[in-house]
């Protein structure tokens, strides 16, 4: 058969190795199976400058009409891959459309957690509630984004479950638009992976702007009451019995690798798709973006890496291995979060039991950068609103990571008020 290769996910990871491949001149047949029917576009601006209505939905997207026209896809837009089989090197869509493959790029990235608890009542039957399970919404797509930015109007009481990323992003926005939020968090700052010191800044910081911050606590239930208006039907019951009205509620605690259509494979799914430094998962499989876990040798083991720009990397690494190239994925990684109006970037890997340990403070700027050291040794280095120290800090850290040595960690005579000292 003529060569045919089908990518499953039309995220940027996915449309990213069809770009890659045709770049590099494969001019064989490939397919793009993407679960929405809209056109591949960015998500990352969702819970940012689309939740806030700066920028629109063809602003979002990744590739131009005519730029799709000229990769030569054959598209299947709203399509989910329900099944895949190695050995006929098949993959059947939930339209009962079979794809015969030479080769599979697997991009499906993640899909999100699910609040447990929240599909019944039960709690607040216990407390007198008359109700029933009240709607949770989650934001992973650009409908959930829509449908999320219908209900954040001044005045409207908006609950977020959950202290990452998406949660304080999503935050930040509500509150440019004059909601009044609480974000519940299980752990007791937001960004808890970034450790005590910043995520107690970030969590100070979100205070100061009005938000209420519920932490060492999870959402149980939430209850919707008929015949109220519209806003103010929802109760969210928390762990500790505390009880919230609310007029919009989101979920966002956390993801899982989006693999069920894989589990009759063989392959490894114990994390994401299980590859090679490669991007390979078996003869003829490759798999990249959120949904991929990769041998790391700068780390020596295995990582599955949830960064926009780390899955251009792998992008570009699997589609050369896929026209026979031996490349390998070794960089250090990095990413970017903007915290309302805060902006901090992080380069290398955050990794527990590491130490976070102040550099270089400008108060008057509201800066600083850091680095976070494991056993004496700098794994990542962070800077809050001073993207360019941050890169900086990664030449002179990880240019060589056998030798590179940490610099001393400086304490600032006056810190700014709110920020991390180092203890």
């Amino acid at each position: 058969m003529n060569r045919h290769i089908v990518v499953v996910g039309a995220a940027a990871a996915g449309l990213a190795v069809t770009e890659q491949l045709r770049r590099l001149g494969y001019d064989g047949d490939l397919s793009l199976v993407g679960a929405e029917n809209h056109p591949p576009y960015d998500r990352p601006p969702l819970s940012k400058r689309f939740l806030a209505g700066e920028l629109s939905a063809e602003q979002l997207r990744l590739a131009e009409p005519e730029a799709l026209d000229r990769l030569a896809l054959s598209m299947h837009r709203g399509r989910r891959a329900a099944t895949a089989d190695l050995d006929s090197r098949t993959v059947t869509l939930d339209d009962g459309t079979v794809l015969t493959y030479t080769d599979l790029v697997v991009a499906t990235g993640v899909a999100p957690r699910g609040l447990s608890g929240t599909g019944t009542s039960d709690g607040g039957k216990e407390q007198g509630d008359v109700g029933r399970p009240g709607p949770v919404g989650t934001l992973k797509t650009l409908d959930d984004a829509r449908a999320l930015a219908e209900q954040l109007r001044p005045g409207r009481r908006v609950v977020i479950a959950g202290g990452g990323f998406l949660s304080t992003e999503t935050a930040w926005t509500a509150l440019a638009l004059g909601c009044e939020v609480t974000l519940v968090n299980r752990a007791a700052t937001p960004l808890a992976v970034l450790g005590d010191h910043v995520g107690s800044l970030v969590g100070e910081r979100l205070r100061a702007a009005g938000a209420a911050l519920l932490t060492g606590r999870t959402v149980r239930a939430v209850h919707q009451r008929d015949g109220l208006p519209e806003a103010g039907r929802l109760t969210v019951l928390l762990n500790d019995g505390t009880r919230l009205p609310a007029d919009a509620v989101l979920g966002a605690i956390g993801s899982v690798p989006a693999t069920d259509w894989l589990a009759s494979t063989g392959l490894d799914l114990s994390d994401g798709v299980r590859c090679d430094a490669g991007g390979r998962a078996a003869p003829g499989v490759y798999a990249c973006g959120d949904v991929a876990s990769w041998y790391h040798p700068r780390h020596g083991g295995h990582l599955r890496l949830e960064h926009r720009m780390h899955a251009g990397e792998q992008a570009r690494v699997v589609a050369a291995n896929l026209l026979g190239g031996t490349e390998v994925l070794n960089s250090v990684p990095f990413f970017w979060t903007d915290q309302g109006p805060h902006k901090i970037v992080v380069h290398g890997l955050l990794t527990p039991g590491s130490d976070f340990k102040p550099l270089e403070v400008d108060p008057e700027r509201d800066r600083f950068t850091g680095v976070y050291l494991l056993d004496g040794r700098p794994v990542a280095v962070l800077a809050w609103n001073s993207p360019k120290e941050a890169l900086r800090l990664r030449r002179e850290l990880f240019t060589d990571p056998q030798s590179a040595d940490a610099p001393t960690p400086a304490a600032p005579a006056e810190p700014a008020a709110g920020m991390p000292v180092p203890q």
